[in-house]
């Protein structure tokens, strides 16, 4: 049975664990632990995703399945589970670097945005690297969950 739930601390282990097995390496993601989730099927972990926070703004950090257990729309509701976490959390704008997943995110209902809006929003933290030279995609809360909620394929 597949659960999707808020990480804890107790995870953190597993979750550094599985991150490192799929490749990406996270500073100090006990920083933000609040804000990321989890998603097991029985009792093994199949993916993670989380952000930062600054006030009603946030990035996705990361976004992973299980190389095995992609295909099978685990990515559409972890990242759908994550979103709803941030809109209870007071989080209106979501944005994520689209270089690498722009098709993925695209797919579950995020749109491009110019950099030069993004940084309007992100003007009180420091935008990584990555943020400056990629696509940037974003939604807004609570708007995003009007629409459907399965993939477009």
């Amino acid at each position: 049975m597949l659960e999707i739930k808020g990480a804890s601390q107790d995870e953190m282990n597993v979750i550094k664990e599985f991150l490192t097995k799929n490749a990406l390496n996270i500073d100090c993601i006990e920083n933000y632990i609040g804000n990321c989730m989890v998603a097991y099927d029985k009792d093994i972990l199949v993916g993670v995703a989380g952000y930062i926070r600054e006030k009603d703004m946030a990035i996705i950090k990361f976004a992973v399945v299980s190389k095995n257990r992609r295909k099978e729309y685990l990515g559409d509701g972890i990242v759908k589970a994550l979103l709803n976490l941030a809109d209870r959390n007071g989080i209106r704008r979501v944005f994520v670097n689209g270089d690498e997943e722009t098709l993925f995110f695209r797919k579950i209902g995020f749109k491009e945005v110019s950099l030069q809006e993004a940084r309007t929003y992100c003007k009180d933290i420091d935008m990584p690297q990555w943020f400056i030279k990629n696509k940037t995609l974003q939604v807004v809360l609570p708007d995003y969950f009007l629409k459907a909620c399965k993939s477009n394929k």
